[in-house]
């Protein structure tokens, strides 16, 4: 019983003296704390150490990429975080840690600013991914939308809002329209882009800035380019211009332009030639984009050359020969482009009917489907059926002059009565409508009611240009004259 009494004191003394040790270590650690806290605020006393103004630096950003990642012990770590304190959590820190920690500030009027970190470095700008969206027959501006991945309220938002910018009833099967569109997961917009290449010169724009649709038309870049052709016809002039990879813009062109002075089923020969001068614009993809009026024209028959030089003014738009004589007459010869003469003005056998009548007009063969042309400035007097005439337009030019057209396939869409033309408008295609034998047009001129011989009409002479318009065309024939000759030497 003594020997356990001696054992219980012994036990009882030994804990006492652990716990006061405990407790004078505690006291001398708490004091070499402050000394070292004391040190690193400048010695200030008094200091309330839950005050983030005071300790702001230590409130700072952690520069996380600065610090090491060591391997978890979950043994050695099993109390550590129930014996850590605020009062010891600077033991953590070095001196050169809390130094680099500290907040960086510009005085501006004894107001302290931190600098921010500019977003833009730490967001990664997205990278859009267009979606390829073909027009197919049937679709309009909402349903390519929709593919697009753009929904209900925002389609009508888009097509609405941007209506005075661009035409969206206007959608072309086979076009391309690129798209990108991205929603949050609250279903709100967050990006849109849409580029529709509507022509070979304009882009339409759509983005999405700060809930707004933002609308423009680019201009494509286009560059010009001089182009000069030179050949010799041996069985047509619409063959040897075609010949030479020229369009049929180019080549209906000039037939319009000559034809007033030149019959071109009598006037050419094989071993005449021509010379073209005109200006093409190109985009970026080498695609055309139009053909310039020809600046220089000359067309050479049996020897004798006829040369045509545009000449504009804010007036007119007009070709001239080398003396200044306006080629502009106030009717064509030959309304039609690449046809054969296959009867001309006179009595003849009829080819129905068997006995001689008097064909009151010329007539061209030509296949079905041939564009027939309004062979000068008016306003259709009569469109339709007309006898044996078959499908029939008649033109009235002025008070003495009217054109008449027979034997038409179809009318181009938009031709009636009362319909203002001008000259070289395509007003109709060539068919054997009425009493024909095979596709042809019966071309008239009628003068003051009666039907004359086109062939041999003495047509209106065109402009005449005053006496400072002629100085300033002749200045443009020497330039013209100069820029071909350099052309043909190329």
């Amino acid at each position: 019983m003594i020997r356990r009494n001696s054992f219980t004191v012994k036990s009882t003394f030994s804990l006492l003296m652990l716990l006061t040790s405990l407790f004078c270590f505690s006291i001398s650690y708490q004091e070499i704390s402050r000394i070292k806290l004391n040190y690193d605020l400048g010695f200030q006393e008094n200091i309330n150490y839950f005050d983030k103004k005071a300790f702001q630096k230590y409130y700072e950003k952690i520069e996380i990429q600065n610090l090491t990642d060591p391997i978890f012990d979950e043994k050695k770590s099993k109390n550590y975080f129930r014996d850590i304190s605020f009062s010891n959590l600077l033991s953590l820190f070095d001196d050169e840690t809390l130094e680099e920690s500290a907040p960086k500030v510009i005085d501006d009027n004894s107001k302290e600013e931190k600098i921010v970190e500019d977003v833009n470095d730490l967001i990664e700008e997205e990278k859009f991914s267009y979606q390829d969206i073909n027009v197919s027959k049937g679709d309009n501006f909402a349903k390519i939308l929709k593919k697009g991945g753009l929904r209900g309220r925002d389609i009508d938002k888009l097509i609405i809002n941007g209506g005075d910018v661009y035409d969206f009833s206007k959608i072309y099967q086979g076009d391309i329209i690129k798209i990108f569109s991205k929603y949050d997961d609250n279903k709100n917009l967050k990006n849109f882009e849409l580029i529709y290449r509507f022509s070979k010169i304009e882009e339409l724009f759509i983005s999405f800035l700060e809930d707004k649709f933002i609308y423009e038309i680019k201009k494509i870049p286009i560059t010009s380019e001089k182009i000069f052709v030179s050949g010799v016809i041996e069985t047509s002039l619409y063959k040897a211009m075609k010949d030479k990879g020229l369009s049929e813009i180019i080549i209906n062109e000039i037939i319009r332009i000559y034809s007033f002075d030149v019959d071109f089923q009598r006037d050419i020969y094989a071993g005449d030639s021509f010379e073209i001068y005109f200006k093409r614009e190109k985009n970026e993809k080498n695609e055309t984009v139009s053909i310039k009026d020809p600046e220089y024209l000359m067309l050479s028959s049996r020897g004798t050359e006829l040369p045509y030089y545009l000449y504009s003014t804010e007036e007119f738009n007009e070709y001239f020969d080398e003396n200044g004589k306006g080629m502009t007459k106030s009717l064509m010869k030959t309304p039609i482009n690449g046809a054969r003469l296959s009867s001309s003005y006179g009595m003849r056998k009829h080819p129905i009917l068997g006995y001689n009548k008097m064909h009151k007009g010329l007539d061209f063969a030509a296949p079905t489907g041939t564009p027939i042309f309004a062979a000068g400035n008016g306003i259709v007097e009569y469109v339709g059926r007309n006898g044996g005439y078959g499908k029939y337009i008649r033109i009235r030019h002025d008070s003495t002059y009217k054109t008449a057209y027979a034997h038409l396939n179809s009318y181009k869409k938009g031709i009636g009565n009362g319909v203002r033309v001008k000259q070289g408008d395509i007003i109709g295609y060539v068919g054997s409508t009425g009493r024909s034998t095979g596709p042809h047009l019966h071309y008239e001129i009628i003068v003051n009611g009666q039907q004359i011989n086109p062939a041999t009409l003495k047509l209106p002479s065109g402009r005449k240009l005053n006496e400072q318009q002629l100085i300033d065309f002749n200045l443009l024939v020497s330039q013209k004259n100069l820029e071909v000759e350099k052309l043909r030497g190329l």
